[in-house]
């Protein structure tokens, strides 16, 4: 496995999980494409290694949990190993760094993208990957899962030639902060303004992972109080991953393979009181009548709420619940899982009643903080290098690289 804070001198080896014990994968087929053999795995047999070869896998999970989940079938270079964990097939493909990288961009968004897109999207997946700093799936001894919890690998079959001149062109480089590569995350769409690291996660900030006006004007925006944010939610702004930019009517061919088509930039979500009780309810195994009220507690810097505060009815008694972390309000405030925390709550209901429907009004897909992928989409399409999209995206940050 890769070290947290270690620089390879030369390229390394990386471990991706392409089927996790927690996908409760029964049996599998895998296809030899090289050697023209197929091979059904299950749970009778031993664990199996295969050498250095390109291998097609069919019903691989892709977006687990999120609202795009679906199975895909991938084809991937190197060498699978396989075992058998908690009665599951656990399935991990070794394979040398650049070879993996090189997918990874035509997996987070679609070859059809510019150049420059392409290029700044492979500098930010190597540098997060080599800072190992997250390791979530660290307890199976691989570097990364092929998904989005870490990050995009849906093997070889979306590549085109501009995603591998990005991968040539960029080889071994990687974006260094006070002598250590950056752990350089990064979103969908910012919706206008990016996050601060810290919060959306635990942890000390980090410098190149501050908010930014994702625009031609460096200064942030006010939207500190409830009626700014409302303002910078319904009005029409200068950002590069608002529809200026990067028009809604594109971006079929530049999102990534199990993306949905949709509105990135602005979006609406709608419940009638009786549909939100019940999915709070189910979400959070408190059970609500009714929903009186949802507070946000606190903001971030792009006005994703970080905290928030469910009031309502419950067995006739008032009842309430506090979502600590953007990440659980999405999951709640959803069926599937909600684009951002960055909204409004706006009511239909008559005073002295409690709301007959609810209807969220935000901005953006994803927690928001580093590169914005639309945003970066939107710079590219409009002239800018990929230097400059790494910039703009990560301050007080040098390209360098690390090994030839």
């Amino acid at each position: 496995m890769l070290v947290k804070g270690q620089i390879p001198s030369h390229e390394p080896v990386v471990s991706i999980g392409l089927v996790l014990p927690e996908d409760r994968v029964q049996k599998l087929v895998i296809m030899d494409v090289e050697n023209n053999r197929s091979f059904n795995i299950n749970l009778s047999k031993e664990p199996n290694y295969f050498p250095t070869s390109t291998y097609k896998l069919s019903s691989i999970r892709a977006g687990r949990g999120f609202h795009w989940e679906k199975n895909i079938s991938i084809t991937v270079e190197g060498e699978l190993e396989i075992k058998i964990v908690d009665e599951c097939l656990f399935v991990i493909n070794h394979i040398p760094l650049e070879k993996y990288i090189i997918c990874v961009a035509t997996s987070e968004m679609s070859g059809e993208c510019p150049q420059a897109l392409l290029e700044s999207q492979t500098v930010a997946a190597r540098s997060w990957l080599l800072a190992a700093m997250e390791q979530k799936h660290a307890d199976l001894g691989i570097d990364s899962c092929n998904d989005d919890c870490c990050q995009r690998y849906q093997g070889i079959e979306n590549l085109t030639d501009a995603a591998i001149s990005a991968a040539e062109k960029t080889w071994g480089q990687v974006l260094i902060h006070d002598e250590k590569i950056c752990d350089t995350r990064y979103a969908k769409s910012c919706g206008g303004i990016s996050e601060n690291n810290e919060n959306v996660w635990d942890g000390e900030p980090k410098p190149y992972l501050r908010a930014i006006h994702d625009g031609n004007n460096s200064a942030l925006p006010n939207i500190k109080s409830e009626s700014d944010l409302k303002v910078w939610l319904t009005e029409l702004q200068n950002s590069y991953c608002g529809p200026e930019y990067v028009p809604e009517n594109d971006f079929k061919k530049y999102l990534g393979h199990v993306d949905k088509s949709g509105s990135y930039f602005r979006w609406n979500v709608s419940f009638s009181q009786e549909e939100l009780a019940q999915l709070i309810s189910e979400k959070t195994r408190q059970t609500f009548d009714s929903i009186v009220l949802l507070q946000p507690l606190n903001r971030g810097i792009s006005g994703r709420i970080t905290q928030l505060r469910i009031d309502g009815i419950s067995k006739g008694e008032p009842a309430n619940i506090i979502l600590k972390s953007e990440y659980e309000i999405r999951r709640v405030l959803h069926p599937d899982f909600l684009y951002s925390s960055a909204f409004i709550i706006e009511t239909n209901s008559d005073l002295d009643s409690q709301p007959s429907q609810i209807k969220l009004r935000g901005a953006g897909w994803g927690h928001g903080v580093g590169l914005c992928q639309i945003g970066a989409l939107g710079m590219a399409l409009n002239g800018s290098s990929f230097e400059n999209i790494l910039s703009h995206y990560f301050h007080s940050t040098e390209l360098k690289n690390i090994y030839d």
